[in-house]
């Protein structure tokens, strides 16, 4: 189970600025908040009532992990029916080839068999896939922030009713926007600090991951993203905080 007291948020700039320039207090420094990188509703993928909740809002989810199930025994009859099936051409096909040897059957008659065992095998395959579907999964590790499934529930297939919500913890990214004249400063790897503007004591230090290839001709700044190094002790950073992210560079002190 992923530690339910990580976080993951990602620092986005406004974007990039007007004539003016991007928001900046200080050299190097400039104004963002805190948003989630990665956050996705959650939907079932076939037809159902859900028969079980296996997560409450705020629970810790790894990747792969059932958040609910729906009712599987329509499922679970499909399964059996299929499996029968192929079985049972894979028993034809066997005799098929038996007296192929002996030319009692013909080629063809064989080649039919084989044919009906390949679909027979893709059919239980198939059914075997909407059984899992009945579990409902978390699509990565994070933290379950909506839950808006009920037990009893009638899910549609092409409803895409939402069920959870589900945000990731990692990576931690900050995203802010440099004036042109920096590009010469600022290199992949160096160091940066973020300071949570509402809490001036606290300080999370990170290195720079993305410098962009392009520069906004209105603006005049470029895109840089931020790995940030998330310390659990400072619960403060959380989306929608508003920060200060301060670049360093071998030619700013």
């Amino acid at each position: 189970m992923v530690n339910s007291t990580l976080a993951l948020v990602v620092l986005l700039a406004t974007g990039p600025a007007g004539a003016s320039g991007p928001a900046a207090s200080a050299a190097g420094v400039y104004s963002s908040h805190l948003m989630v990188d990665q956050e996705v509703v959650v939907s079932a993928r076939i037809t159902g009532v859900i028969e079980t909740i296996a997560v409450e809002r705020g629970s810790a989810v790894a990747k792969g992990q059932a958040l609910a199930t729906l009712d599987p025994r329509s499922a679970d009859a499909d399964v059996r029916q299929a499996k029968e099936d192929m079985e049972l051409r894979r028993a034809e096909y066997d005799r098929a080839k038996a007296l192929s040897e002996g030319s009692v059957v013909s080629r063809a008659d064989l080649d039919t068999a084989k044919a009906r065992f390949g679909v027979a095998t893709a059919a239980f395959e198939k059914a075997r896939t909407i059984r899992d579907y009945t579990i409902i999964r978390a699509p990565f590790a994070g933290v379950v922030t909506e839950k808006l499934a009920r037990i009893g529930q009638k899910v549609i297939e092409d409803q895409a009713v939402a069920l959870f919500k589900v945000t990731a913890f990692e990576p931690l990214l900050a995203r802010i926007y440099v004036p042109e004249k920096e590009l010469l400063n600022i290199r992949r790897g160096a160091p940066v600090e973020v300071m949570p503007t509402s809490f001036p004591g606290s300080r999370a230090t990170g290195s720079v991951e993305y410098i962009g290839p392009t520069v906004d001709p209105g603006s005049g700044t470029f895109e840089v993203i931020v790995r940030v190094r998330r310390d659990p002790a400072q619960p403060m950073l959380r989306p929608g905080v508003a920060v200060q992210v301060r670049l360093t560079s071998p030619h700013r002190s």
